[in-house]
């Protein structure tokens, strides 16, 4: 009995060790990372107090738009407010693309978020490939889709 509950223990912390990563949208929907192999994700991390993240919304808009086929666009908001208000702000921002609920850093090993806006980009396979500080433009996003 020892031994099989041991057995157990350990299947257990194993599993919860490499546990997928998985995205959950405000609405609710949950998103396997896995299931975006085959696109370039970018990851975008702002606030409503930050002008600069306010600024970059509509060209993240047109990106995320433009590119719908190769690239998914999510927004995480840095201050993890509450759902409610979350919602209420991509409504007020016109927020197109998918906006996070849960703060997807720990899971993706993106490291401490210090400052916003900063989006990361995660290549076709899966792979961390660039950190964007500051504010983008739609050309500088459309660049790295070009380097693939």
């Amino acid at each position: 009995m020892k031994k099989m509950l041991t057995v157990l223990f350990l299947v257990m912390i194993s599993t919860s060790l490499f546990a997928e990563p998985v995205l959950k949208k405000l609405k609710g929907e949950n998103i396997p990372f896995s299931s975006l192999k085959g696109q370039w994700v970018f990851i975008n991390y702002w606030a409503s107090w930050c002008e600069s993240c306010i600024g970059e919304i509509p060209a993240l808009n047109q990106f995320a738009k433009e590119n719908k086929k190769r690239a998914t666009v999510f927004a995480v908001n840095y201050d993890a407010l509450p759902t409610t208000q979350q919602l209420s702000l991509v409504r007020q921002y016109n927020i197109l693309y998918p906006s996070l609920q849960n703060d997807p850093a720990k899971e993706l090993k993106l490291g401490d978020i210090r400052g916003v806006p900063v989006t990361f980009v995660f290549d076709p396979q899966g792979r961390l490939v660039e950190t964007l500080y500051g504010p983008q433009s739609v050309n500088s996003l459309n660049r790295i889709l070009a380097s693939d």
